[in-house]
Formats: structure tokens, C-alpha cells, sequence
């Protein structure tokens, strides 16, 4: 008689052929498809390395154009280049400033090799070298290629930005980043004073480079747009090397970004362009490279595909059903332990030496998490206590505070009235200014940091101005931004009554509500000011000019108001040549019961 199958036997081949099926399946789909995966999460890899790449040079460039710009703090070396440039005066005098300014100034991780200073005609002003043989004394007379063709056309063109560029030293035997800046004067006119010319050794940027790509058959430059290669690093292939160079001439031609093919024999090329300078990031990446990955996992993957058809092979063979109801019995105890019961432990069963092993580890592994749990949570409290530690440490501004209440009290005590008074002053001054817990304040005290900064300006200047508060008593509980009020008094009396010679000096400080408006004004009968020019930055409202330090409190406090509550609000000005000044300061009326309703404004 034939033997039958069993239902058991059916459902097991039957199991068996369905899983063997799927896997095979799934590996055939995931072939298929895992090349373009890989290959595009591996360009995006390399597409994030070099983003970060990017943003790290940026920093270092804006560091270096930083250092250049100090040049600026050279007032008598800018003076004279003014003169110079107005008056062609002879400026020999100043032939060794550039060795003093480069000492000063760059830092040894900065690898300056050289710096030089022209005028508006080309003419060398002064010069640091490294070496002053290897290095030529003008860049205009160098007995190789500098590439300072492309100095003199930017200098003489249109551009404002900071020129990078890049030439070959033969005889100091280095590549040489240079970086020119034109100098001018900050008027509304910006006549051109002259510009500076640094050259850098590009180690500083390969070394940069190095740290986010792999350096085997990778070959990453950088080149500006329509100029010379200025850095290059990887070990690169002879095919890689061919396609570099075909590839850095394009771009030094009349090349627009974008414009390059992504695939080159083999190689695909990566392009990563820089906002703040006109430097393009170029990688190539060889295919066997970015498929590397893609050969690794497919092994991987047929090493688990076998693995689990043997192991569902030997499970669904030789385990018996007889293990189905311990299985669902330590099933049901990890469901309760998952739904909260975490005090409850799996208990092993004795006939089956792996379900045992289970349960056991099992049980400790429940054990390890609460311990772990626990060590976390007592982590987490010693990372509080180390930085509630670390805050302590911190230099208290309550010290300062107290120290100058204290030096009020001895003061008082000594019959010094006005150093009491200046003292106490001042650590209200220090103290308002340095609470930076809320954005906002009140009308009220910034009156109160008013009245305080103008009592020290009396004190250390005397009693010449007559102030005039006229401050609606409905205004008080206003909101407005922190040290609004105060920069704007600073600036009508340094600007607009101190150089004044009349007895009747005038300061007036009002607030009233215009409308659903708190209206803040502040006039003196100082000397007046150009109101048409200071109204028209105001609306222009530039935050690189706020952030170069011109104008910095009234352009600052208009800046921050239009910033808080729309471009409608801020700072208006008035004001006639040798009678006097109006700065109105206009925000919404919100009192401080009504502080919610700012979210709407």
C-alpha cells in the first residue's frame, strides 16, 4: 500500500518550497535594482563629503579675506593711500608696512607665502615674501607665469568680490593660491584706494580636502570659474589624470556651471559649487568604486539567502508540532511583558535545550535593560549635576553686580554722593544690559536704563544739556525690544550736542500712542545731520552694512525693530543743518497684559 502524506508533511514541503520561492525572488528584484540604489546613494555620500568640503573652505577663505580686511585698521597707511590716490603723493615710507602687517595679522596655520600692496596705478606699495628668492618682488615682473594677467583684469573690471586664484611656483616648487582684495574708501562714492594681493601655500586647502574622500581612484580639485586648477588632491589614475586636465580646461574656458557630462570613461564625475565664492569642487569617482559596495552586499545577501533556507529547512524538518504550545505559552508571556508587565519572566522549558536557552537569555537579557535603565538614568543625573557644575564655573555677572553695589555703599558712606550714585548707576546699566533671558521689555525700564546712562554721561561730562521727559503715564507697561531707546540718546548726544557751543542744550524724550502705535521721540537742538541719506539706509535696511559696524546703534535698533514687526515699523528722521534732530521710533501698542496678541502683529 502507498504511504500517504501526511497534513503535516504537506504543510511543511509546502512552507518550505514557498519560502525557498520568495527568497529567490526577492534576490532577483533586489539585483535588478540594487546597482542603481547603491550607485546613487553612493553619489549622494559623495555629494554630502563634499558639501561639508565646501563649507569648510569657505570658512577658511572668509577667514583669510577677515585677516585682510584688518588692513583697514591701518589708519596711516590708508590715509596716506587716499592721499596718494587723490594727490599721487610718494608713499617709500610705508615700503615695510606689508612685512609688519603680515607678521601681525596671519597665523602659521594660515601658510601665507607672500603679500603685496599696489596702488590705483599698479605700483608696488610695499611686499612680504617668505623666501625673496623664490618668491618675485612684484608679482607684475615675475620670471614665470604668475598668472597675474588675470590680477590686472580684475582689478581694473566691475567685480567687488574677493578674486581667487591659483598659479604654478617653479622655483619655490609649490602651487599657490592667491586671494586679491580691492580697497576703497567707504563713502558713497567708494573711490578705489588700491588692493591687496596674498598668496597662500594650497597645502592649506588640500589639507582641508583630504579629510572627506577616500583618496584611492578618486581625483578631487578646486578651480574657480574661468580660471587656472588652484588645488588638487587623491591618488588618481592615468585615465582619471587625462580626464582632469581635458576637464580643468573646459572650465577655465568660458565654462557656466552645469555644463559638464556626469560619466567620462568609466568615471563619473561629481560637481559641487561654493555660494559665498566663486570656487567649484570637482570629483572623480571611479564606477568599479561606486559599485564596490553593490558586489559586497549581493554576497552578503546570498550568504543570508542560503542561511535562511537551510536553517527553515532544518527548523520546519526536525521541529516537531509537540513545541507549539510551550512556544505559544512563552509567546504569550513576552506579550504581557511587552503590554507592562515587566516583573514577569519566561519560564524555560526543560525538553527542548534551545527553547530553554531562550527563556534564559531571554530573562537576562530583561534584567540587563533594567540595570541599563537604571545606569541611564543615574548618567543622565550625573550629566545634570556636571552641567549645572560647568554653569557655576562660569564667570557670574552677579559678581560684577554686587561689587558695584558695594562700591555705592562705601561711597555713600564716605560722603561721595556722586561716585554712590554713578556706581549704583552702573550696575543698573550692566545689569539691564546683560539680561538676555527675554527679547522684550518694557517702556518703562528702558526710561529707567535711560535716565541711568544719562546720569554717568553727566557725571563724566557735567551738566550741559537740559532733559525734557515727556512719557504718557499709558505707554509705561508698553512692550518693545531690549536697548532701543538708549542707542538712539547716545547717538543725538555724541553726534548732534556735543560739538555744539550754546548754553541752551536741549534733549527731549517723548512716548505717546498714535493710533494702535507706541510713538517714541527723541529731539535735541544739536547740529543736525543729512535725515534724507540716514532715512534712505534705514529703508534699506542692509544687514551687511548693519554688520560692518557703520551706523551700528541707529542702523542696529532699526534693524532689529523691522526684524520683530514688519517692514511698516522702525526709525524715522528729521532734522535741519545747525537747529536740530528728530528720531521717531515707531512700534505696535502692546501693553504687557496684552503681550499674547504680538503673535498676530
Amino acid at each position: 500500500m502507498k504511504k500517504r502524506w501526511t497534513m503535516r508533511r504537506a504543510l511543511l514541503v509546502l512552507c518550505i518550497a514557498s519560502v525557498v520561492f520568495a527568497l529567490l525572488l526577492q534576490t532577483f528584484l533586489f539585483h535588478q535594482s540594487l546597482r542603481r540604489q547603491i550607485r546613487a546613494e553612493s553619489i549622494s555620500d559623495h555629494e554630502i563629503s563634499l558639501n561639508k568640503m565646501q563649507t569648510d573652505l569657505s570658512n577658511f577663505i572668509h577667514t583669510i579675506r577677515g585677516e585682510m580686511l584688518t588692513i583697514y585698521s591701518e589708519q596711516d597707511l590708508i590715509a596716506a593711500m587716499r592721499e596718494a590716490a587723490e594727490k599721487d603723493t610718494d608713499m617709500k615710507d610705508y615700503y615695510w608696512r606689508s612685512w609688519y602687517f603680515a607678521r601681525k595679522r596671519f597665523t602659521k596655520e594660515d601658510q601665507l607665502l607672500a603679500m603685496y600692496l599696489y596702488d590705483t596705478k599698479d605700483h608696488l606699495i610695499s611686499s612680504y615674501r617668505y623666501n625673496s628668492v623664490t618668491y618675485p618682488k612684484d608679482i607684475y615682473k615675475a620670471e614665470y607665469d604668475d598668472n597675474s594677467d588675470r590680477v590686472y583684469d580684475y582689478v581694473h573690471g566691475k567685480r567687488t568680490d574677493l578674486m581667487i586664484s591659483g598659479y604654478r611656483n617653479s622655483a619655490a616648487k609649490k602651487d599657490i593660491v592667491r586671494f586679491v582684495l580691492k580697497l576703497h574708501n567707504y563713502d558713497a562714492d567708494r573711490n578705489a584706494l588700491g588692493y591687496l594681493v596674498c598668496d597662500i601655500n594650497s597645502a592649506a586647502l588640500t589639507s582641508i580636502m583630504a579629510k572627506y574622500v577616500d583618496v584611492e581612484q578618486v581625483c578631487l580639485w578646486l578651480q574657480p570659474l574661468n580660471d587656472r586648477v588652484i588645488a588638487m588632491t587623491g591618488e588618481a589614475s592615468e585615465s582619471q589624470c587625462r580626464i582632469q586636465k581635458q576637464l580643468a580646461k573646459v572650465v577655465q574656458s568660458h565654462y557656466k556651471s552645469g555644463e559638464l557630462e556626469q560619466e567620462y570613461d568609466g568615471n563619473y564625475l561629481i560637481q559641487v559649487s561654493q555660494e559665498n565664492y566663486n570656487l567649484e569642487a570637482f570629483v572623480l569617482v571611479s564606477q568599479s568604486l561606486l559599485t564596490a559596495t553593490q558586489k559586497t552586499l549581493i554576497r552578503t545577501l546570498l550568504i543570508i539567502m542560503g542561511a535562511m533556507i537551510l536553517a527553515i529547512m532544518v527548523i520546519v524538518l526536525f521541529v516537531s508540532q509537540w513545541m507549539t504550545k510551550p512556544v505559544e505559552e512563552m509567546s504569550s508571556t513576552i506579550t504581557r511583558i511587552k503590554d507592562g508587565e515587566t516583573q514577569l519572566r519566561v519560564q524555560p522549558v526543560g525538553w527542548s535545550q534551545e527553547l530553554t536557552t531562550l527563556g534564559t537569555e531571554f530573562n537576562e537579557m530583561l534584567d540587563r535593560m533594567q540595570v541599563m535603565a537604571q545606569e541611564e538614568l543615574q548618567h543622565k543625573m550625573l550629566v545634570e549635576r556636571t552641567e549645572y557644575k560647568m554653569l557655576q564655573a562660569q564667570i557670574n555677572p552677579h559678581f560684577l553686580y554686587n561689587t558695584l553695589d558695594t562700591m555705592s555703599g562705601i561711597a555713600n558712606a564716605q560722603n561721595c554722593p556722586m561716585v554712590s550714585g554713578m556706581c549704583h548707576s552702573l550696575s543698573a546699566i550692566f545689569r539691564y544690559s546683560l539680561n538676555m533671558t527675554d527679547e522684550l521689555s518694557t517702556v518703562q525700564n528702558e526710561m529707567a536704563h535711560v535716565r541711568n546712562y544719562l546720569y554717568v554721561m553727566d557725571v563724566r561730562n557735567g551738566s550741559t544739556i537740559a532733559y525734557d521727559y515727556q512719557i504718557d503715564s499709558d505707554t509705561l507697561a508698553d512692550q518693545m525690544p531690549r536697548i532701543c531707546i538708549q542707542p538712539v540718546v547716545e547717538n543725538a548726544l555724541t553726534h548732534g550736542l556735543r560739538n555744539v557751543r550754546r548754553k541752551d542744550k536741549k534733549l527731549l524724550i517723548r512716548s505717546e500712542h498714535v493710533k494702535e502705535n507706541l510713538v517714541i521721540t527723541v529731539q535735541d537742538n544739536g547740529a543736525g545731520m543729512d535725515a534724507e541719506s540716514m532715512n534712505r539706509l534705514l529703508d534699506q535696511n542692509d544687514m551687511k552694512r548693519v554688520e560692518s559696524g557703520i551706523s551700528i546703534g541707529i542702523l542696529n535698533v532699526n534693524a532689529r525693530l523691522k526684524r520683530l514687526f514688519g517692514e511698516k515699523y522702525g526709525l524715522h528722521i528729521e532734522s535741519t543743518a545747525g537747529e536740530g534732530t528728530t528720531v521717531t521710533i515707531t512700534v505696535p501698542a502692546v501693553s504687557t497684559e496684552n503681550s499674547g496678541d504680538m503673535e498676530n502683529v
